[in-house]
């Protein structure tokens, strides 16, 4: 007797909508967790969750050894589509810092968080060569405490209004002429850039020099965006 599988198989096929698009994969999301003052272990993992749970999304967190000088699974951002970084002051081995940097030359988009402007102690060209911006200055790195967010319309601020902080914002300098600068914050110092866009190779990349605010769903949505708007296909200029 002859299998009915391929019939059945067949019939589903004939069955299906003409011009119906395959469901899209989930996107693999890598979070680099580095800053431990910052418990971004605990805030990872909740965060992880969100993107899994809001937005489908299939997460895995890295954690650093103790003493911080291997990332293990370091290997597993370059399968990934992106990644989200909170790192501080990290001084990698040479072989995982040559993965790191494998990753930031493939071209993919990313996403990184407040202290990685200052994340690798044994690349410290980082911040200026890949975000765009150089961390501290004469005064240090501390501009002072946000009194007010100020956005510029954006689709990674979708969803996401009511994003505030109180909490201090970094002193960056020495900003690259291609960012687009998405917020800034009015502190008693003046008024400084605290996160941008920026092209990266064929795609593009979000900095946000917040990290407190992370249990904010405006906080939590605004990553979600970030993460789908750096792996969308760069509009290409105009010939």
């Amino acid at each position: 007797m002859k299998s009915l599988v391929p019939l059945a198989a067949a019939i589903v096929v004939a069955l299906a909508p003409l011009g119906a698009e395959p469901a899209a994969k989930p996107l693999r999301v890598c979070l680099v967790s580095g800053a431990e003052s910052y418990h971004s272990d605990e805030a990872f993992a909740g965060l992880a969750a969100y993107l899994e749970r809001e937005h489908g999304m299939k997460c895995e967190v890295l954690r650093f050894s103790p003493d911080g000088t291997a990332l293990p699974g370091i290997e597993h951002l370059l399968a990934a589509d992106t990644a989200v970084f909170h790192v501080r002051r990290k001084t990698l081995n040479a072989a995982h810092l040559a993965v790191l940097k494998r990753f930031f030359a493939s071209g993919k988009g990313f996403v990184a968080l407040r202290s990685t402007s200052h994340g690798w102690e044994n690349w410290k060209e980082f911040d200026h060569e890949v975000l765009g911006a150089t961390y501290g200055g004469p005064g240090g790195g501390n501009f002072g405490n946000a009194e007010k967010l100020i956005f510029k319309p954006h689709p990674i601020w979708d969803g996401a209004q009511g994003l505030d902080t109180k909490k201090d914002v970094y002193r960056l300098t020495n900003f690259a002429p291609d960012l687009d600068v998405l917020v800034e914050a009015d502190t008693k110092n003046g008024r400084v850039p605290v996160g941008w866009t920026r092209p990266h190779h064929q795609s593009r990349l979000f900095y946000l020099a917040l990290f407190y605010e992370i249990d904010q769903p405006p906080f939590q949505r605004a990553i979600a965006n970030a993460l789908r708007w750096v792996t969308a296909p760069a509009p290409q200029p105009a010939r």
